[in-house]
């Protein structure tokens, strides 16, 4: 009787386990929906630390339909599969709502009637057959899943293999240029940061004064009167590092790609032995530009982000917030710290990584050529002078640029003096420090941007110039010397490369 009453139960149990697999595995699909979509940024430990919340939160919600229903798994299983629906896709109805823009769109007056909703629909699926009903869900969630899971694998082993590749490449490339006495060669490009000239006239920034007196303290050229040929980033990423000039436009948008992916100059110093290293932010601005081709290529980080503030927060890492912002976890940023979008987040965390990791090349052979564009000052204008974060409405306002651009100065400055005092000073580097255009001043309305008054057209092409050259008579360089000669006045004082310049 009690071995009777014993399978009874194990067989009751398992019943509620099997009925749970729909609730638990509904669970899995926006967590592995968002990885598929980020795999190439995001670890499988922000993956797997997502999931398991998720499941946990499924099986709160299960459990508590459990009981509600007072035990009938089944119908419990499909009232908690069609909450959690409804929980999930709270983000989406919000941001719908919100971008159509018919009337205000508030959490605390949405999220009530989303509950509603779900609550109602919930107890109405428990009057329709459950095992029909749970099969079919389980059958199409289970589609789903595999369907990210085809995406997601290749991903990984892509993720594997470069990275057993570019382990490969650094052996080699330590082997062949372990004798190399080059100079090692830092190009770091801030975008949209203005002239010294434009500072002066327009912002009344004395600051920039004391920024050129630094650089020239450390014995950088610095042209004071240098100016971009036009205000478009690929255009003049394109000519400087190919030093050929390239017609202006958007219809020309493929042939700068090109001319970025497999540049002239990362071609020519490959051939003299340099280890290529690029830390790359393009891709904020430009998604679909392709890598640069070089040794190393630093894109996105995530074991590099600040720690969150203690407490509840620190559920979530970044990828976490961003399955959560599509959840009604959007409404409870008690939960998790929701100050900074998910994408400006990335921008926040490559800058820091990049200027942690510039001076830091331990395992990059010399010699080597580093280049780093950071989307600074350029807007989102997230950052205050003391690099504190700005509130997001202020993102696009232009009258917001001038703190951004004095925390600009001073990540460059102390980009400049780690690399300086972590450098062989019997090898000194070159380093150059350029904007690729002035302030463009570009009004995005669907930010609630604002735009500054009465700013000069030729300023938009202002830009900064200074360039650290160990060796080299700076004296005969001009004060409106030619972005485009950069490389070419180098590769021929350092290399003997005879490269015609520009006038």
């Amino acid at each position: 009787m009690q071995t009777t009453s014993l399978a009874l139960t194990n067989s009751r149990f398992f019943h509620y386990l099997k009925a749970g697999v729909l609730p638990l595995v509904l669970a899995l699909y926006p967590p592995l929906f968002h990885y598929g979509n980020n795999a190439n940024i995001v670890t499988l430990a922000s993956l797997e630390r997502t999931l398991l919340l998720y499941v946990l939160m499924a099986l709160a919600v299960y459990t508590i339909s459990f009981f509600l229903l007072r035990a009938q798994p089944l119908q419990a299983a499909n009232a908690a599969f069609v909450f959690l629906i409804f929980f999930n896709l709270y983000g989406a109805i919000y941001s719908y709502l919100y971008n159509q823009d018919i009337v205000r769109v508030e959490d605390y007056t949405l999220l009530p009637l989303i509950l509603l909703l779900a609550l109602y629909a919930s107890w109405f699926i428990t009057r329709v057959k459950a095992e029909r009903f749970w099969k079919g869900a389980l059958l199409l969630i289970s589609v789903l899943i595999a369907s990210n899971l085809i995406r997601i694998v290749p991903a990984e082993i892509a993720k594997l293999q470069a990275s057993k590749q570019e382990k490969a490449t650094a052996l080699l490339i330590s082997e062949a240029s372990a004798n190399a006495q080059y100079p090692d060669i830092y190009f770091i490009l801030f975008d949209e940061f203005a002239g010294l000239e434009s500072m002066r006239n327009y912002w009344k920034y004395q600051g920039v004064d004391e920024f050129r007196d630094y650089l020239t303290s450390k014995g950088f050229f610095v042209a004071e009167h240098s100016r971009s040929s036009s205000a478009d980033t690929l255009q003049q990423m394109s000519e400087r590092l190919n030093y050929h000039e390239y017609p202006p436009g958007g219809e020309n948008r493929d042939t700068y790609y090109a001319a970025l992916a497999d540049s002239a100059a990362l071609r020519y110093l490959k051939s003299l032995g340099y280890t290529t290293v690029v830390f790359d932010e393009k891709r904020f601005g430009y998604p679909a530009i392709p890598k640069m081709t070089a040794d190393f290529s630093f894109e996105y980080d995530t074991n590099t982000a600040p720690t969150l503030s203690s407490g509840l927060d620190n559920l979530f890492d970044e990828f976490g917030i961003l399955v959560a912002e599509n959840t009604m976890l959007r409404a409870f940023p008690l939960f998790y710290n929701k100050s900074i979008d998910p994408m400006f987040k990335e921008h926040q965390q490559m800058i820091n990584f990049t200027a942690a990791k510039i001076s830091d090349l331990g395992e990059v052979p010399s010699p080597k050529f580093v280049h780093a564009h950071l989307l600074l000052p350029h807007y989102p204008f997230m950052f205050a002078e003391n690099g504190s974060i700005n509130d997001p409405i202020y993102y696009y306002n232009w009258n917001y640029y001038l703190g951004n651009y004095k925390f600009t100065i001073n990540l460059a400055q102390k980009m400049v003096n780690d690399i300086l005092e972590n450098a062989d000073p019997d090898h000194p580097p070159i380093i150059i420090l350029q904007s690729d255009h002035g302030a463009r001043n570009i009004l995005v309305a669907a930010r609630n941007g604002v735009q500054l008054e009465n700013f000069p057209e030729e300023y938009k092409r202002d830009i900064l110039n200074a360039m650290y050259l160990p060796g080299y008579d700076i004296s005969q360089l001009p004060q409106d010397m030619n972005p485009m000669n950069t490389f070419p006045i180098i590769f021929n004082h350092y290399f003997n490369a005879d490269i015609p310049l520009v006038k």
